[in-house]
């Protein structure tokens, strides 16, 4: 568990700050210690519960239009394949994990840098929310994939928060029914999450506070480095 602690208050002080980052940044770092079928339960768990009090606090702010006309239809399909992948094939490939991780890091420091800001035709939007359900389904970790696409619709960045966390919610919510059906939802990992959820609350209080202060797009960069050089890591040592 020792490990878990850190990575947790790292993963979810970002998510509460920007919106994205639990999960990917979780399960990218504690695979480098752990099964990621055995930590997956409890960081989404977690996950729900975090982005549950910022979807009722900032529920005002979500852009309903973008969440289910946009988002949703493509990214449910791709997440129903997802789900088939993990629960016929398995996520403990850690070397998959770390192709995807450094893939969709490496785009979004090309993009970074590029400081592109032209708009995404429809049907390439559809095709980035398609793969990012898929993402979701196996890693439960698409946050790159359609902070990408919802970053290019021109919203404020609460409104961009809120929307997201109004997913994930909707998300988590189906990962968490299917992890109870499928048995690897436990009492143990009921009482794992328990120990943590301290450090959710810090993180989430951390983040509050750094949302309205920090340059985002500054400490997006540094995150996107932190998950490209962690990708690399489970590459060598997966």
């Amino acid at each position: 568990m020792i490990w878990l602690f850190p990575i947790v208050f790292l993963s979810f002080t970002i998510q509460a700050m920007t919106g994205f980052g639990s999960i990917v940044i979780a399960v990218t770092l504690a695979a480098l210690f752990y099964p990621i079928k055995s930590i997956l339960p409890i960081l989404v768990i977690l996950d729900f519960i975090l982005n549950t009090y910022i979807l009722l606090r900032y529920f005002r702010f979500i852009n309903f239009n973008i969440l289910f006309k946009k988002i949703l239809p493509a990214m449910s399909i791709g997440f129903i394949i997802g789900q088939v992948i993990f629960n016929y094939v398995g996520a403990e490939s850690k070397r998959l994990l770390g192709i995807i991780v450094v893939t969709l890091a490496a785009f979004e420091l090309y993009n970074f840098y590029r400081k592109n800001s032209k708009p995404l035709s429809n049907l390439a939007a559809i095709g980035f929310f398609f793969f990012a359900g898929i993402v979701h389904g196996i890693y439960a970790s698409s946050g790159p994939l359609v902070v990408y696409v919802v970053g290019k619709l021109g919203i404020d960045r609460t409104t961009f928060r809120s929307t997201l966390d109004g997913l994930w919610v909707l998300m988590d919510i189906f990962l968490i029914i299917s992890y109870f059906v499928t048995g690897i939802l436990t009492v143990t990992t009921v009482k794992y999450t328990l120990y943590l959820l301290p450090v959710v609350i810090a993180g989430l209080i951390i983040g509050e506070v750094l949302h309205h202060r920090i340059n985002e797009r500054n400490f997006r960069g540094v995150v996107y480095h932190l998950l490209f050089l962690t990708g690399i890591s489970i590459l060598v040592l997966g």
